[in-house]
């Protein structure tokens, strides 16, 4: 193989590189703008559902047909977001915690959200090195760049 043949497979190769990962921030992204629609429709649903609410009160009208319709309406989206939220975790490589339920970096010791030790063996007095410290921290950082 000649030099020019070499540069174009390498620069060919590093092409592929960035398609694969280009299609897979784009993936991502696309999970985050369904998550944010489901969020926006959420919220339309909690304000719409506060003022059947309030009405209701103030004029002592019973509006329970309307309640159970927007309720049922709010599960559903709730489930949606989940789902969403599950799929995007997976492609991100995220830790879910079995607590709280807030997603974290793969590599997360604790939970961000609560502090549950998360991953491996539940127990209180395992002690972390500082090279396993440095290496989580090296971790996140690498995790912050992508």
């Amino acid at each position: 193989m000649s030099i020019m043949e070499d540069v174009i497979l390498n620069a060919k190769t590093a092409v592929d590189n960035v398609t694969r990962k280009a299609g897979k921030v784009v993936d991502r992204s696309r999970l985050r703008l369904a998550a944010l629609d489901i969020k926006t429709e959420l919220s339309k649903k909690y304000r719409l559902l506060g003022r059947v609410c309030y009405e209701s009160h103030k004029t002592g009208k019973s509006f329970d047909k309307t309640v159970q319709t927007l309720t049922e309406q709010i599960t559903e989206l709730i489930e949606e977001l989940e789902a969403v939220n599950e799929l995007l975790s997976s492609r991100e490589k995220k830790l879910k915690c079995p607590s709280c339920g807030r997603y974290n970096v793969k590599n997360a010791l604790f939970c961000s959200g609560c502090g549950t030790k998360l991953g491996g063996k539940e127990t209180q007095d395992e002690t972390y090195t500082q090279d396993k410290l440095l290496e989580y921290a090296e971790d996140m950082m690498d995790e912050e760049d992508i």
